[in-house]
């Protein structure tokens, strides 16, 4: 019966409300460095916050205050984000992150904010430092020239003095879990190389992060890419990255048990698009995409207990439309409510980019939808949770030219869905949210949900470097 209820409000999807379900395009920064932003709601549990959400994104250096991290509080309740704003520490100092920013959840109702460090600083260390923290971070200014800087707090501010993980500035990965752990995984090499790759958790309970944990990758002389990380509620996690042209991942517990060495699983071309997910019956979803000669392969592939990977599933093979590659965004696997898994990614249909979906479960991935309109080429941005077990999808759709597609000014895109049984995604017609021009996105773009009014929003950087947003009418059909 609920199954029932549930498909009776979605199926009608192209009946529409007197009001439109998201608000006109509204701007949030005038000037931004290339980058989709971030959205993140603080919460220890997927229905209630713990802390005002944020907008995240990077500025430029030709941008009023040069470069460095932006930030827009969403207070609880608000009917908008507030003004952006520089991060700063307790002292009025801003944050010196450089390059493109990263950011996740943090305990405590805070946020992290992760980058690239242009020169040493003189913090010695702030609240996310302590007991557990390796050597160079605490010490600050020991650290060598660059390499990641990391700093916590509350969207509202203010945040904890940077620290230094040491070792190069990327590629690096982020991850929360249950209860706001947070985890990151960075290189950890003395001489900033991507030989050691270590990982760092802090745990809800916890005021610092924990002591890190060496990763080490197969080939010390062959670079890392498509660094991906996944938690789970016992804060195990699990790092998934390519080197050459394989894909490897290591199971690493945060309890008692001890790590599990490297496992190869697939052979991918390079610069694959890697998303991987941890359950918390000890198993794990991996998913990837990779582009051989203008050719996009799409695999998947569900673990055994314990974190073993064996043939995977190819759900997809098509020549890129347009000879076009899929965006670095276009593949997403979330945990919804009801503990079930949805996988999105960018496919082809018909000559045409088109945005699929399929509810993931024991038995491995299910019957494989098309959520995108027909006839029009899309291309995934973000997949979202939210705290009523829906999701939401947005992706882009360029304008075509004579001269093919035109990246610079696409529309904006959502669908509201859910996993349906059996084994399936059932979604909402695409609802409009931003029409190709000057409010048009450049595909760099993030949704997410606020857990505790169950509104959605969508956030991201037009052609002129401007962040623009848009909100989801509460209730909206």
């Amino acid at each position: 019966m609920l199954v029932a209820i549930a498909l009776l409000v979605l199926l009608p999807a192209a009946v529409q409300s007197d009001e439109e379900p998201w608000s006109q395009p509204a701007v949030l920064g005038t000037c931004s460095a290339p980058g989709a932003p971030a959205i993140l709601f603080p919460s220890d549990t997927p229905r209630h916050g713990t802390g005002p959400g944020a907008i995240v994104w990077s500025s430029a250096s030709l941008c009023t205050g040069g470069a460095g991290a932006r930030l827009s509080a969403i207070a609880p309740g608000a009917d908008a984000p507030g003004a952006a704003s520089i991060p700063r520490t307790s002292t009025g100092r801003a944050l010196a992150l450089t390059g493109p920013i990263a950011a996740a959840t943090a305990p405590h109702g805070r946020i992290l904010l992760a980058g690239a460090a242009a020169a040493r600083t003189s913090a010695a260390g702030g609240g996310v430092t302590g007991k557990g923290t390796d050597k160079a971070a605490a010490a600050g200014a020991s650290g060598p020239a660059g390499g990641l800087l990391l700093s916590e707090g509350s969207a509202g501010g203010p945040f904890t003095e940077p620290w230094r993980t040491g070792g190069a500035g990327a590629p690096l990965a982020l991850s929360t879990a249950y209860l706001g752990d947070v985890a990151l995984a960075s290189p950890g090499g003395a001489h900033g190389g991507t030989s050691a790759i270590q990982l760092r958790v802090h745990r809800y309970y916890a005021s610092s992060f924990l002591a890190p944990v060496r990763v080490s990758p197969v080939a010390p002389s062959t670079s890392v890419e498509g660094l991906t990380l996944a938690m789970d509620y016992r804060s195990d996690a699990l790092a998934v990255w390519q080197q050459g042209a394989a894909i490897y991942a290591r199971d690493l517990p945060g309890s008692n048990r001890s790590a599990r060495p490297v496992m190869h699983v697939a052979s991918a071309a390079p610069h694959a698009r890697i998303a991987v997910l941890s359950s918390d019956d000890n198993r794990a979803i991996l998913a990837w995409a990779d582009t051989r000669a203008g050719v996009t392969s799409v695999y998947a592939e569900l673990s055994v207990p314990n974190i073993h990977f064996g043939a995977p599933r190819l759900l997809e093979r098509f020549t890129d439309p347009g000879g076009l590659a899929p965006p670095s965004g276009s593949l997403r696997l979330i945990r919804l409510l009801s503990e079930s898994v949805m996988l999105a990614w960018t496919g082809s249909e018909a000559g045409y980019w088109v945005v699929r979906t399929a509810a993931v479960d024991l038995n491995g991935v299910g019957a494989i939808d098309t959520i995108s309109t027909p006839g029009h080429d899309a291309l995934l941005a973000d997949l979202a949770p939210g705290p009523n077990g829906e999701a939401y999808a947005l992706w882009s759709e360029p304008r075509s030219t004579p001269a093919g597609l035109d990246l610079s000014e696409e529309a904006v895109y959502a669908a509201r869905g859910l996993d349906a049984y059996p084994d399936r995604t059932i979604f909402t017609a695409p609802e409009l949210i931003a029409a190709s021009g000057a409010s048009g996105s450049t595909g760099e773009a993030a949704v997410a949900v606020d857990p505790d009014s169950d509104r959605a929003i969508a956030a991201w950087r037009t052609s002129g470097g401007a962040i623009d947003y848009s909100l989801r009418a509460i209730g909206g059909s």
